[in-house]
């Protein structure tokens, strides 16, 4: 009976995420993919033109399925504290099973060519208009969405991080009650 070999495409995109979430990109070389995914340099290039392109490839895959649960919190009927508190968990529950894609997607930094910007962007915007629908409907108080991402993602993106480099424990899970409250305070209207 014949073993199934490995996927290289997907060990590679695998080794990729690893070591990009443990090193950075600009820490993480082609050998060093290579040599986690147990190919040869030369294999890479046979799926992948250059590094960026394998990142490109695995930043795309993870950060499709982000955006299709965000975009069903934005199209859900809850109210925007809910929907708000329902993101944290979701993104939370993402680190918690998946950290080093998380890492690899959210906190990480990449460098994106125009035509990329849109998927990079992405659930920014998705949460920009959960925002401004929101503020038309006296929901959150007046302030720029860009603004109120900015505090959204500084909060939320910070537990992550701070797991990460051990200074709070895991699960992110446990703290979707506190972000969430945290974001709506600095979000909600005052009354």
């Amino acid at each position: 009976m014949a073993t199934k070999r490995p996927n290289k495409k997907q060990a590679l995109r695998n080794a990729a995420v690893r070591l990009v979430a443990r090193h950075g990109v600009g820490g993480t070389t082609v050998r060093r993919i290579a040599r986690e995914a147990g190919v040869t340099e030369g294999a890479l290039y046979r799926h992948y033109a250059s590094k960026a392109a394998l990142c490109l490839d695995v930043y795309t895959r993870i950060v499709k399925e982000m955006i299709a649960a965000k975009e069903a919190i934005l199209g859900s009927d809850m109210p925007v504290r809910e929907k708000i508190a329902w993101w944290v968990r979701v993104s939370f529950r993402s680190y918690d099973q998946h950290p080093d894609a998380f890492t690899f997607v959210l906190l990480t930094p990449h460098e994106f060519s125009e035509r990329e910007r849109p998927i990079a962007n992405r659930q920014g915007e998705i949460f920009m208009e959960l925002v401004g629908g929101a503020q038309e409907r006296g929901e959150i108080r007046p302030m720029s969405p860009a603004l109120a991402l900015s505090h959204f993602t500084g909060v939320m993106l910070n537990v992550p991080r701070l797991i990460n480099e051990g200074r709070l424990p895991a699960p992110a899970s446990q703290y979707v009650d506190e972000v969430a409250s945290a974001v709506w305070r600095m979000l909600g209207t005052r009354v």
